[in-house]
């Protein structure tokens, strides 16, 4: 029999129970018990020693480990592993990330290093998935086009896998903002939420695509999703990949941000630096928080039925013992 792994006791007093069981072990060792006289054991010498002798005291043994795992039984070993079970409302997000090749620049400040701006943002919205652990969120890139780089999920550890997986150039050195959005919109049209939003994140204008971000933005009012709009970039000229001078400054295009975000009722939203980008995902996150209503609890397993069982077979055991071939006379 396997005894279980716990994490704790739930009635940890009963332990104090396993106190004296080590004296009365020691004394069950050395009391002296009745004895039938002989005039003498001369006789018995020379008889050699049973190979079965050593078992003389598994009886005692057998008690001992009776009352022993009584006393952890009653303290309720309790399991490692509590299931939470929980029911709250939280939002669906989507975040579109602009992956063109502007975003290599490095015009933003990160730890004392100017990674590229895709690094930064990666970074800021790593947190933000972090701080919003009720929400279903999904991940869109575009370039020259767009596809999902996640569908949506309450799973952020594996959100947090795919956000590492973003890189420069994935979809394309373009920008299709208007494919992006209704990329997006097409992840949540079908979803029974009551609050939908996007995020959608570039630094530059609509160069390419399909889909016009302004019909795309019509698309999204009538699916009731609120769209925020990110425009980033410094205002100097950024630092291309290997120390390069990039031509690249704050080129997105805020007319259209703004268009798009005034249209589904978001916000835009201009960030010049990674301290500005932070504040940015800050008030989207304040913006957007929902009352929730948490019904939880604990349920740990108890282990203490595989105790009892060790008692009965060890209880079990002794009596046989006491009965067969160590049984003692007088009994």
């Amino acid at each position: 029999m396997t005894l279980p792994h716990f994490a704790f006791f739930a009635d940890p007093l009963y332990l104090a129970l396993l106190l004296p069981l080590i004296p009365w072990l020691v004394w069950q060792r050395r009391r002296r018990k009745p004895r039938l006289p002989f005039p003498s054991l001369g006789s018995l010498l020379p008889l050699s020693r049973s190979r079965f002798a050593w078992l003389s005291r598994a009886g005692i043994a057998a008690r001992f480990l009776a009352l022993a795992a009584l006393a952890l039984a009653l303290a309720r070993p309790q399991g490692e592993e509590a299931r939470k079970p929980k029911s709250s409302e939280g939002l669906d997000v989507v975040l579109i990330l602009d992956t063109s090749r502007s975003m290599e620049a490095r015009d933003f400040i990160l730890n004392g290093k100017r990674p590229s701006r895709l690094t930064v943002v990666k970074e800021v919205i790593a947190n933000f998935i972090e701080a919003r652990p009720n929400d279903r969120i999904g991940m869109v890139v575009f370039g020259t086009e767009a596809f999902t780089q996640a569908p949506l999920t309450l799973d952020h550890d594996v959100l947090q896998r795919f956000l590492e997986r973003v890189q420069i150039g994935m979809a394309g050195d373009a920008t299709a903002i208007g494919d992006g959005l209704v990329t997006a919109v097409k992840r949540l049209k079908d979803i029974d939420a009551k609050s939908k939003i996007a995020i959608l994140l570039t630094d530059g204008g609509n160069t390419a695509g399909r889909a016009d971000p302004m019909a795309a933005t019509a698309a999204a009012k009538a699916m009731g999703v609120k769209v925020y709009t990110i425009g980033v970039g410094g205002t100097e000229a950024a630092e291309g990949s290997g120390g390069r001078a990039a031509p690249q400054k704050a080129d997105f295009d805020s007319d259209l941000l703004k268009a798009i975000a005034d249209g589904t009722g978001g916000k835009f939203f201009s960030a010049g630096d990674t301290e500005s980008l932070v504040k940015v995902y800050e008030t989207i996150d304040q913006l957007e928080k929902t009352k929730i209503e948490v019904e939880s609890f604990e349920q740990h397993d108890d282990h203490y039925v595989v105790y009892v069982w060790v008692a009965v077979f060890a209880l079990m055991g002794e009596m046989a013992f006491a009965l067969t071939r160590f049984r003692s006379i007088p009994a």
